[in-house]
């Protein structure tokens, strides 16, 4: 297992770039991500891991984000799943209907690297103590 902090995230973004700095920025913060670049991909990593935060683009070569964040917010297991939709792109409404459909929260591109830490690390459950 990995010596991080927090985590693991799953960030799910198409251009490697952006990817790779979210990546990083999350990484300064001991969290572990898991990197994905489509929804097929994504919905491969939430085959065996169910992340506390799911960073999520919206316009992916395979799909809309948000409809991925509907379907895995109508799954029981993945309800606690908190999702931030992520977008450069913002469109009328879009950020009404990231709420509706159960994104904890919605950033646009360029992110402010600091405030999108912090705001992640707000949304990592503090670790059971026993």
């Amino acid at each position: 297992m990995s010596d991080s902090r927090h985590g693991p995230v799953l960030v799910v973004e198409d251009h490697p770039v952006n990817r790779l700095l979210l990546q990083r920025v999350l990484e300064l913060e001991g969290i572990e991500v898991i990197p994905a670049a489509s929804i097929a991909e994504a919905e491969h990593v939430l085959e065996d891991v169910i992340p506390p935060v799911i960073v999520l683009d919206l316009h992916l070569p395979d799909g809309y984000g948000l409809d991925l964040a509907r379907k895995l917010k109508s799954d029981p297991a993945m309800a606690p799943v908190s999702i931030i939709a992520c977008t450069a792109g913002p469109v009328a409404n879009e950020q009404a209907r990231a709420r509706s459909v159960g994104c904890a929260e919605y950033v646009t591109k360029p992110l402010d690297t600091q405030r999108f830490a912090d705001l992640v690390l707000s949304l990592i459950p503090a670790p059971a103590h026993h």
